[in-house]
């Protein structure tokens, strides 16, 4: 990353008015959002605390409209677009496409379709034309990833670009081709309805997101407009992967061959663990057992906890310099029988958003990791409770199962496991009618429901047998 003073110089040397005012939004972003700048180049993937009161997102989104002034160039650049033959109407999902230069092999997460970009002599144009932008101070951007939309249904959700193989001290530059779209920024653990700044990604524009961007601010492209004659949109976002050896199993490949094969130390591969998360359910199991001395489980849950304490634990694991040698690989929640218990005659639908945020909070933590929520089990059923229990234990558990179909996490419906004859089953419970927890022989059954996930190769989330 460039300092303030290697910045100023840049300035001073500057001919034109458009190269002053990029490098003028380079030394204020410098300025106003060092810590956070700090915080992206270390691949942090926290959510920042504290924010001065005066901070402007907008410092860290610059966006160009009428970027390429060649117009044969832009058709010959939408003909090779075409040419990809990445259209998929009937998807609800935009097509990808990994490009990367012919000196690097990557892998994309999430997908196998990469080309070389040297393939494609408009595309290679495109990346040396950003590279030379006074927005990318490096020049060294090395892949881009495009995303065809083919109807105005098709959009991206909210997301921030913060895996670890893509520096987080250079900028991502976004050229939109084709029909107009909205890109919004919404701020990481804030609500999905907290707009801060829109891009009008128009046809032959460009938008960049500087360094610290991705720490703090999370983007999505909205639907396009039924009206539009021209319903297909292409985005070339270009980015700079970097190598990242810590996992080489799980990172994108960001090393050409030659690299691979050289003399040069491999630091040690990284340990996949599973952690448990939540209230005194999961408290009581034995995280060793669970592992079955083939797979590392951390227990971190405590008795009494509810949604909020759940976020502190993984706060408090990120946090401990102890598990930087960990790749949590799966994140098991069990959560929510705290919260409701005293609800009464209110209701829970006040826990939806509550469980929502809970879900983005751990994504955004663990974005590789698989994500399992418990449904709650039966609580114990007195005269004086029935009327409100049961409903609250049902609704809740019908909102864990709606967040995790929208955020595309998995259930865990333990909640038959405890029942006999459509009623709470007496066997698995202790017989003190206020106890709301299993006994021995119930955590027994709480236990090989997850050690038949943890070990599991082949996940059904329908059945927890």
């Amino acid at each position: 990353m460039l300092t303030n003073i290697e910045i100023f110089k840049n300035l001073l040397k500057s001919s034109s008015l458009l190269e002053k005012q990029s490098f003028m939004e380079m030394l204020k972003t410098n300025i106003e959002g060092q810590d956070l700048i700090e915080a992206s180049t270390s691949a942090s993937t926290s959510t920042p605390k504290h924010l001065p009161d005066h901070f402007s997102y907008d410092k860290f989104i610059s966006s160009f409209n009428s970027f390429i002034e060649d117009a044969v160039f832009l058709d010959l650049l939408k003909a090779e677009l075409e040419s990809l033959n990445l259209h998929s109407k009937q998807s609800k999902k935009p097509s990808t496409l990994m490009l990367h230069l012919a000196s690097n092999r990557i892998a994309s997460e999430g997908s196998t379709n990469t080309k070389t970009i040297n393939d494609f002599p408009c595309i290679f144009k495109l990346l040396g034309t950003i590279n030379d932008h006074p927005s990318v101070p490096k020049g060294d951007l090395n892949c881009c990833n495009i995303i065809c939309y083919s109807s105005d249904k098709q959009t991206t959700r909210l997301h921030a670009d913060r895996e670890s193989c893509i520096s987080q001290s250079h900028p991502i530059v976004t050229f939109s081709v084709g029909s107009p779209r909205n890109v919004e920024f919404v701020p990481i653990g804030s609500s999905y309805s907290n707009i801060v700044h829109t891009v009008e990604a128009t046809d032959n524009s460009a938008y960049v997101m500087h360094a610290g961007c991705q720490a703090i601010l999370q983007h999505r492209v909205t639907q396009g407009s039924n009206s539009a004659t021209e319903q297909t949109r292409y985005s070339i976002s270009f980015r700079r992967y970097v190598h990242d050896f810590n996992n080489l199993d799980d990172t994108p490949d960001c090393m050409s061959s030659d690299t691979k094969h050289s003399n040069n130390p491999t630091p040690s591969k990284k340990e996949r663990i599973s952690i448990l998360l939540g209230d005194s359910y999961f408290a009581r199991l034995d995280a060793k057992r669970l592992g079955k001395g083939k797979k590392k489980v951390l227990n971190l849950a405590k008795g009494g906890s509810k949604i909020p304490d759940v976020m502190l634990m993984v706060e408090d694991f990120k946090n401990n310099a102890n598990n930087s040698n960990y790749l949590v690989d799966q994140v098991f929640v069990s959560v929510g029988t705290n919260d409701t218990r005293y609800c009464k005659y209110n209701g829970v639908s006040k826990f939806k958003g509550e469980i929502f945020k809970l879900v983005r909070f751990l994504k955004s933590n663990f974005p590789r990791a698989k994500i399992f929520l418990q449904s709650l089990i039966p609580l114990p059923i007195t005269m004086g409770n029935y009327k409100y229990i049961v409903r609250n234990t049902l609704d809740f558990n019908d909102y864990i199962y709606h967040v995790c179909c929208h955020e595309r996490v998995y259930m865990i419906d333990v909640f038959r496991q405890f029942l006999k004859d459509g009623f709470r089953n007496p066997e698995l419970f202790s017989n003190r009618p206020w106890d709301i927890h299993p006994n021995r022989r119930g955590f027994g059954t709480l236990a090989k429901v997850y050690i038949d996930k943890i070990h599991a190769k082949h996940f059904d989330p329908f059945s927890p047998n």
